[in-house]
This record gives C-alpha cells, sequence and structure tokens, in this order.
C-alpha cells in the first residue's frame, strides 16, 4: 500500500512547515492534489475521518483492497520512517498562500525536518 502522509512546500521549505495528513483540510488538500496528478486511485484511499473517531490525530490511509484504515500510531510510524530515510514524492502542485497557511493553523504538531 503506498502511504500518504503529509505536505510540504517544494521550494525552500522551512523547518516545521510538514503538514501531515491527519486533519480534514490537509486530507481533502491532498486528495485533490493526487486527483489532479493523475492519482485518482491513490487519492480514493484517503477516506474522511469515521464518525465515531475520538482525538486530535487521524489516519486517512485505508487499505486498497478491503478499506479498512489504519490506525493513526501506523502513519506516525511512516512518517518518522520517511522524515530519517527519505520520502517519495507523489505529485506537485500549486496552492494559494491562504490555504497552506489554514492548514499549518490545522495542524496540531510540529515535525522538525
Amino acid at each position: 500500500m503506498t502511504w500518504v502522509f503529509g505536505l510540504r512546500p517544494w521550494h525552500r521549505p522551512k523547518v516545521g512547515e510538514l503538514v501531515t495528513c491527519d486533519q480534514p483540510n490537509a486530507v481533502a488538500t491532498a486528495r485533490s492534489i493526487l486527483n489532479e496528478a493523475g492519482w485518482a486511485d491513490l487519492a480514493a484511499q484517503l477516506l474522511p475521518r469515521p464518525p465515531g473517531a475520538r482525538g486530535a490525530s487521524f489516519n486517512p490511509n485505508s487499505c486498497p483492497s478491503c478499506h479498512k484504515q489504519a490506525v493513526w500510531h501506523d502513519l506516525d510510524g511512516v512518517t518518522i520512517r520517511a522524515l530519517h530515510e527519505g520520502w517519495v514524492i507523489l505529485a506537485r502542485a500549486r496552492i494559494p498562500i491562504p490555504q497552506w497557511r489554514a492548514l499549518l493553523a490545522e495542524r496540531h504538531g510540529v515535525y522538525a525536518f
């Protein structure tokens, strides 16, 4: 399964500008970018937060076969490994600065890289 775990600027990113896909706007933005880049199948694997889900963090990634959503700690582990070992850029897109600022404001944690 291909994991979608975050968004970051490709031009001179600053420390802490990684936005993990664990909040509604970040998930929607990632889904939109993937769709525009021709990754509709991958975008479809980013599911909205289930109605009964609780807590600040959320893992939108789902299995392409059974559609089961993994727990948050799975996404957390993938993110940490990618930060240390490198990540794959799935798509690039321009988003308006106000939208990026809203994504930064929505998150609950800051990752330094």
